[in-house]
Formats: structure tokens, sequence, C-alpha cells
């Protein structure tokens, strides 16, 4: 069996369906006003699935739904650190920036990729939120 991560997974890990379905999950409770229940989903997530972002920016969108926008922007910056040419990683910290009223530095982290290829997600939704008005 492969895991999300990419390696060979041991015998009792969960499969990438299960992990799927847990994402779900806790976007489900994020939808439905269940922050801290999502958050400690996804900070399990984090512990399934070390070097995947999608755990760490489900957390992050936990916080923001909390109204700890600052603590997002940690949890993001700590995930560029460890994922840094991770393209998600930073449109959502670029966005998580501008949520804190961190134009300036939301610019800085969106800027890098503004240019890239108009068919890809994260350039697109780099280019809206840097059209985005406060």
């Amino acid at each position: 069996m492969i895991n999300l991560a990419g390696g060979a997974e041991e015998p009792d890990a969960l499969r990438p369906e299960e992990i799927r379905s847990l994402v779900s999950i806790g976007f489900h409770g994020l939808l439905n006003g269940k922050h801290e229940a999502a958050l400690r989903l996804f900070e399990g997530l984090g512990v399934l699935r070390p070097h995947a972002p999608f755990p760490r920016i489900g957390s992050a969108l936990s916080l923001i739904a909390a109204g700890r926008a600052e603590e997002a922007i940690r949890v993001l910056e700590r995930t560029h650190e460890l994922l840094p040419q991770n393209d998600e990683v930073r449109v959502f910290l670029g966005m998580t920036l501008r949520i804190a009223s961190r134009e300036h530095q939301a610019r800085a982290v969106l800027a890098t990729l503004v240019g890239r290829d108009a068919q890809e997600p994260a350039a697109r939704l780099a280019r809206r939120l840097c059209n985005w008005r406060s």
C-alpha cells in the first residue's frame, strides 16, 4: 500500500480512502461551526501525514473560522518552512495574511504565484486575492 505522503504504509496505518473520509469529516465540521473539533481532527491528520500540506491547511482554515487568524498564520508559516515549494501552502498563507489585515506581507507572498501559468489553480487564486479589495 502507498500512503498520501508517497511512502510505504505501515500495516495498521489508515488507507488513503480513510484519510480522505476524515478530511471530509473535518471540512464538514468546519463548515458547520465545529471549529475546535475540525482543528483537532486536522491536527491528528498532521501526525499521520507529517509531510503533507492538507492537514495544516485544514488546521489553518479551522483557526480562521474560529477568529484566530494570527494562529493560522503561524501554522502556515511553519508549513511553508517545511514545504517551501508548495504553492497551495503559499496561497493559503497569502489569503490568511490578508484576512489578518497584513496586506503588504500578503502581497509579497502572493506575488510569487501571480506570474505563473494561468491554468495553475494556485496562480489563479493568487491573482484573485491580489485584486481583492478589503
